[in-house]
């Protein structure tokens, strides 16, 4: 008996998730290969609704009768469900495997480590490289007991370089991370020459402009200011009236220059896919438009409690990450893209003039994200005077709202966009508001 029959045996609705991913991974330490691996895996997960109550359970080799009563066990304690799990038909198809990742060996990805780690010691030779290469082969296959099916094989690169030097009083720590779907969209110098570009940078330490500069935050920061808008756009947030944004539909919200789309429907973006993990077809969602909130996105239960439809981003994982099997969907966006404005980052640094670059922080989330307010320690950050760049800065915090921010302290949006996280694709953003202290 399968699982679905053996749950809807108990329980008055279920659906199943299966992830089975074969992957190839190598990973330098120090600048030396420390290992190199493959692994395969088969994920499946569970949700029941038993007694109007969802339950969820996971496994990776529990037999049937194991994972139907731990999704049961869950049910007992779980939320209300106001929803059904829906019949699964075809939607619009999304371009999410390309057949030459699979075919990138071992060999290829040692050697795109080595060179890596050979171009970055030529020039700092002191400093500790550490590099994480991988491909994978996902197929995923979602089915529930309304009937249907929905099947799909995906690919998926990624390429992390961080470089580390450590001395008593000073921590330098600078990473560069690209996820791909394409083997054609993995631009290995790119990421390369952003490492050595904040390397040079950063060779001295000076202090921090102090008050409310200009701040220019780079692709890799911009997170910053839009984790706080991700929760406000959630249905889930807006139900339980956490979101700034309740309400406000067709307001202007944010600064004129400001639009922000949840895009399903990027060939080989990074989070590509024809459907979300609920089943749904996904599709391109305008969140704000010239600074006016258009929509919020949901899943089957944020859409149910809402009395809304739901937007096919029921994910696993959160904003900024794929969570695997082992977690449940929840609302989620896709591809959040940022639409580009004018001027490259070289561009943006000399018509600050003055000010604090903010590349990335520690602490992502930390504030108060249902209200907008961020307060962080920045880990890369670097200073400008007169246009130019002249060093990094240590014992840095920043904080500010997001939402004012963004709908009063916009300056410029920068015209080169960059993945993210492979959930983000954002220019640079240059504003003012930011608050800045130096310890």
């Amino acid at each position: 008996m399968d699982i679905l029959e053996l749950a809807k045996k108990k329980a008055e609705a279920a659906e199943l998730y299966e992830a089975h991913t074969e992957a190839l991974g190598v990973t330098f330490h120090g600048g030396e290969v420390e290992k190199v691996g493959t692994e395969a895996i088969l994920g499946r997960a569970l949700r029941v609704i038993a007694k109007g109550k969802l339950g969820f359970a996971s496994t990776a080799g529990s037999g049937a009768e194991a994972l139907v009563e731990a999704a049961l066990a869950a049910a007992e304690h779980g939320d209300p469900a106001p929803f059904k799990f829906p019949p699964l038909g075809d939607g619009t198809k999304v371009e999410t495997f390309d057949p030459a990742v699979p075919n990138i060996s071992a060999e290829d990805l040692l050697t795109w480590g080595e060179e890596a780690v050979n171009v970055i010691k030529k020039e700092f030779p002191e400093l500790v490289v550490n590099v994480y290469l991988s491909r994978a082969v996902t197929e995923v296959v979602i089915h529930n007991t309304a009937g249907g099916e929905r099947r799909e094989k995906r690919t998926s690169l990624s390429f992390t370089v961080g470089v580390e030097r450590v001395k008593e009083g000073d921590i330098w720590l600078v990473y560069e991370t690209q996820a791909v779907r394409r083997l054609s969209d993995l631009d290995r110098k790119k990421l390369v020459e952003k490492i050595l570009e904040k390397l040079r940078w950063g060779a001295e330490v000076v202090p921090p402009p102090t008050g409310q500069p200009p701040v220019l935050f780079l692709p890799s920061g911009v997170p910053v200011l839009l984790l706080p808008l991700i929760h406000g756009f959630s249905g889930l947030s807006v139900f339980l009236g956490t979101s700034p944004l309740k309400g406000r539909l067709g307001e202007q919200a944010f600064h004129k220059d400001f639009t922000l789309v949840d895009d399903g429907l990027i060939p080989f973006g990074p989070r590509a896919r024809s459907f979300d993990d609920e089943g749904l077809p996904v599709g391109r969602l305008p969140l704000a438009e010239d600074g006016v909130v258009r929509n919020f996105f949901y899943d089957l239960r944020a859409a149910a409690l809402n009395g809304a439809e739901p937007t096919g981003n029921g994910l696993k994982g959160g904003p900024f990450g794929d969570g695997g099997f082992r977690t449940p969907p929840g609302p989620s966006p896709r591809h959040l893209v940022i639409q580009p404005g004018e001027g490259s980052l070289a561009e943006l640094i000399r018509e600050m003039k003055e000010g604090l670059i903010v590349s990335d922080v520690i602490g992502l989330g930390q504030g108060n994200i249902q209200s907008g307010a961020f307060s962080n320690n920045v880990s890369v950050g670097f200073v400008v005077r007169d246009g130019k760049v002249v060093g990094r800065v240590k014992n840095t915090m920043i904080f500010g709202n997001a939402y004012e921010i963004l709908k009063d302290g916009l300056i410029q949006i920068g015209g080169e966009p960059e993945w993210v996280g492979g959930t983000l694709l954002t220019p640079p953003i240059l504003v003012q508001g930011v608050s800045v202290v130096g310890r």
